[in-house]
């Protein structure tokens, strides 16, 4: 039937047998050929913040391949039972070493999701399971720490807001946004995932309903500069934040790098300072 599209195939087919009665006989015979079932494939892993390889517990990884979902759509509020992230959306789960990671996103290219707790570090193997089946099994890198800044406006500039919670950026960044440059001396907050653990330590099944801070001490710089640091911790699902005051540098696009546990952020994302 390889060549056959699917659907239902009627015919007749006429025995005969030497020196039985009733020669021949015709039989009806239906061959029904079911269209192939698509194949549930990942290609690639990545830290959901920076898209590059490496990622820890309680970090937001994004899983690509094809045929990953049937459909489209974010968790929302009715995925929550008592506190706990879903670990499937619309039959869609993903497995990291074997444990449920939490599903936030899913389409037939893309599933993000928010590594579980897990003491393993090195090479795991990472599956996504939908009605369709089970994907092939790949391998991807957890690291102890995988820090990584979220970005906007094509991956440039760090996810950043000023204590009003108006978006930093040069203006007219983001059309529809108000974007302002941040100024020396002025606090602002960036967002990052893969800092690590909390203290006290937030199980990353749960909803954050209390901001925790990070077990270990986080250094940031903008422009090469130290950057004071008056709060770090975690402020939703794998979402940590960043409270640090602009120290003084010149204007322009001034790069941003934080450093936990010996491991940085990636580089090329920066802020707009205006003097």
């Amino acid at each position: 039937p390889a060549t056959l599209a699917a659907g239902s195939y009627s015919a007749t087919v006429r025995i005969t047998a030497s020196g039985a009665t009733g020669n021949p006989a015709s039989v009806s015979v239906t061959l029904v050929v079911h269209a192939p079932q698509p194949t549930v494939n990942i290609t690639s892993v990545a830290n959901g913040a920076s898209f590059q390889a490496g990622f820890a517990s309680a970090t937001w990884v994004s899983v690509f391949g094809t045929n990953l979902s049937q459909t489209t759509r974010t968790w929302q509020d009715s995925d929550f039972v008592n506190g706990l992230l879903p670990t499937s959306l619309s039959g869609v789960s993903v497995t990291i070493n074997g444990l449920a990671a939490y599903v936030e996103y899913i389409s037939p290219t893309q599933v993000n999701v928010l590594a579980p707790d897990d003491a393993m570090v090195g090479a795991v193997q990472l599956q996504v399971t939908t009605a369709q089946g089970k994907s092939n099994s790949l391998t991807a890198q957890k690291q102890q720490c995988a820090p990584a800044f979220f970005w906007m406006a094509g991956g440039t500039y760090v996810a950043s807001q000023h204590a009003d919670y108006t978006y930093v950026g040069k203006p007219g960044l983001i059309a529809g946004l108000t974007t302002l440059p941040a100024k020396p001396g002025e606090m602002i907050l960036l967002y990052g995932t893969g800092f690590g653990p909390t203290n006290p330590p937030l199980p990353s099944a749960q909803l954050v309903t209390t901001p925790a801070h990070l077990a270990n001490p986080v250094q940031v710089t903008i422009g090469g500069v130290p950057a004071p640091v008056a709060y770090a911790g975690l402020v939703e699902a794998g979402l940590y934040q960043f409270n640090v005051t602009v120290p003084s540098v010149p204007g322009g696009d001034a790069a941003v790098v934080a450093q936990i546990g010996g491991v940085q952020t990636q580089t090329g994302v920066s802020i707009t300072i205006q003097q």
